[in-house]
């Protein structure tokens, strides 16, 4: 038996945010593929009779075609929601499901507890996608400090403390426009929150990257909000996310 599929000529989105050599991206390049990724997500979950949940969202399964529309893929661990996880009263078949999701620094933390899978561990994992493509760096990276090490933690004490802009890919420094800036962190960290239910649906995920891709359009269509030299445009920037909310 053999596997067939579309030739992706560009490769993984992995290999063009960090580690390969290759030229950095620019921003609407990533929201783009950021968008197309998020409704593949949101078709998964809302467009078909039986939700499919991924279990397997990361950088390295979306894949670029020759004009970089991006896709998904890695459905060896995809599960439709009506199919239960795994029988209660079978230890052994709990240990063997439990290893039923990809990368385990993408991992929603409260699925990894223990807690019933849902489309809301997708959303979860996306949202490490959107940090790592603003970043361009690992997920984990053990040649950092331990307080920068992962990056999920790391972004949510640079938001606590007032200096998200510390966590932006240097090649994209002061190439995003501040309201576009402020959208993408503010969806990407709503994705990240520990309290499934507080996550937003793929859909509404989809829209606002959209709605940020808009906003960057029009910043450049001015030539406004835009300044090449550095972080100052950056902290000023106030975000709608619960800074306050440690559970986040």
């Amino acid at each position: 038996m053999i596997l067939v599929c579309k030739l992706m000529i560009n490769g993984a989105l992995l290999h063009h945010l960090y580690g390969s050599g290759y030229n950095p991206l620019p921003w609407k390049h990533r929201l783009k593929i950021c968008i197309g990724a998020a409704r593949g997500l949101h078709y998964l979950h809302a467009g078909v009779k039986h939700a499919v949940i991924h279990c397997d969202v990361n950088s390295g399964n979306i894949v670029l075609g020759d004009k970089w529309v991006s896709k998904l893929s890695g459905f060896t661990l995809s599960k439709m929601r009506p199919q239960p996880l795994y029988s209660s009263t079978s230890k052994a078949s709990k240990k063997i499901d439990s290893r039923l999701v990809g990368a385990t620094s993408y991992v929603d933390p409260k699925y990894d507890k223990g807690c019933e899978l849902s489309e809301k561990c997708d959303v979860y994992s996306f949202g490490v996608v959107l940090f790592e493509v603003l970043c361009a760096r690992p997920v984990v990276d053990p040649t950092l400090d331990e307080d920068e090490k992962f990056l999920v933690h790391w972004v949510r004490r640079c938001i606590g403390e007032g200096t998200i802009y510390n966590i932006i890919d240097p090649y994209l420094m002061g190439r995003i426009a501040p309201g576009c800036f402020k959208i993408f962190v503010d969806i990407a960290y709503c994705c990240i929150s520990e309290k499934g239910d507080t996550r937003p649906e793929m859909g509404e995920v989809e829209l606002m990257l959209e709605f940020a891709l808009e906003m960057q359009e029009k910043a450049d269509s001015e030539l406004v909000d835009i300044d090449p030299h550095g972080k100052c445009m950056y902290e000023e920037v106030t975000f709608s996310i619960p800074v306050s909310d440690h559970s986040l």
